[in-house]
């Protein structure tokens, strides 16, 4: 048996595993997203707080809501993300659309993990919870601190299945239906609309959480387990989640590689290509190069730590996931698991490690 095989038999070695690197990754992203990324942003996310307009004159709305200090709880997600979306740069885009499918599969893996805890309707608001705290303090940061938890108070050896055909069935149309939410604010990138549109999607998107859980709730009080009948019923979920969030992916992919063809003739621009994907995945140091560009600039390299976060934190995890029903070497499973990130996407490889794990246990 080799060092790896007896280190992973004892406790410790999941210990080490969530205590040491998962919660090392959380501080390393808590420090990457909130002081890296904003280190050229602070004063520009000020001055639009004291004057309601962006550096290029865009308005900032400040009520969305009859709540006033609601409103105010949902204003940092506008000024973040406004920039982001008005169209002008196709590689925020695609880095929009990439990494909220990777969230949107991870929400459901979480989701599914509740609810074979227990199928009350108030286990709920467990996911619910992890997904508010995501939106308002950034996937770097939280989803390291949900495997450190999951893996300490769960392990790798056993996973529970979801025990109540009914809420499986509703489970399986949770992800359909979830892999659309992140649509329902992302549209104002693809679509041309009014500010006032566009930062109200915003808002409210923070709200998709809540819209989730309900998603799961009605589902469950529905009759829709004819909807499971033929396939695996703990497995499917994971693949729907893992489906959508690959198409995501290859959406990114696809762009970027359709951003580096010359403008006339349609030819690919191979020394672009590697130009497109290192503004695509890579965070600059660079300054920003004008006041217009530092909000944007500095949102998007966020989204960026996010993604690399994600990887270091899922690869490690789906491997300790399929350690107990797959045989092959770590150097073998882990070279894999890397190729299939960067395939498919940190989200889809962890939900498809999910489904493999049902699906062969």
């Amino acid at each position: 048996m080799t060092l790896l095989g007896l280190l992973h038999g004892l406790p410790v070695w999941r210990l080490l595993f969530s205590t040491g690197y998962c919660g090392g990754l959380a501080w390393l992203g808590y420090y990457c997203l909130w002081s890296v990324s904003l280190r050229h942003a602070t004063a520009a996310i000020m001055e639009v707080r004291r004057t309601s307009r962006f550096a290029d004159g865009t308005p900032l709305l400040r009520r969305f809501s009859p709540f006033p200090t609601l409103d105010a709880k949902l204003v940092p997600a506008v000024i973040f993300y406004n920039g982001l979306m008005d169209g002008s740069d196709p590689v925020h885009r695609l880095l929009l659309v990439d990494i909220h499918s990777t969230m949107q599969a991870t929400a459901l893996c979480i989701l599914v993990s509740s609810r074979s805890s227990s199928s009350s309707s108030l286990f709920l608001i467990v996911p619910t919870i992890w997904n508010i705290f995501n939106q308002f303090y950034g996937a770097a940061f939280v989803y390291p601190l949900y495997l450190l938890l999951e893996s300490v108070s769960r392990g790798f050896d056993t996973l529970r299945p979801v025990d109540n055909s009914r809420v499986s069935a509703a489970l399986l149309v949770s992800a359909l239906l979830g892999s659309l939410l992140p649509f329902t604010f992302l549209f104002p990138a693809f679509i041309p609309c009014s500010v006032a549109r566009k930062q109200r999607a915003i808002a409210l998107y923070r709200f998709a959480p809540i819209i989730f859980a309900l998603v799961q709730w009605v589902g469950e009080h529905l009759p829709l387990e004819a909807l499971s009948v033929g396939v695996h019923p703990d497995s499917a979920p994971y693949v729907a989640a893992g489906l959508a969030a690959a198409v995501g992916h290859f959406y990114a992919l696809g762009g970027a590689v359709a951003a580096a063809r010359q403008p006339r003739g349609g030819t690919i621009r191979w020394s672009h290509i590697g130009y497109v994907f290192r503004r695509l995945y890579l965070p600059s140091a660079t300054p920003p190069p004008s006041g217009i560009a530092v909000l944007p600039q500095a949102a998007h390299t966020f989204l960026q730590y996010d993604v690399w976060i994600l990887l270091a934190a899922f690869v490690p995890y789906a491997y300790l996931l399929l350690a107990p029903v797959v045989s092959m070497s770590f150097w073998i499973v882990i070279p894999c698991l890397l190729s299939a990130t960067v395939a498919l996407g940190p989200g889809a490889m962890l939900a498809f490690a999910y489904a493999l794990r049902w699906h062969v246990s």
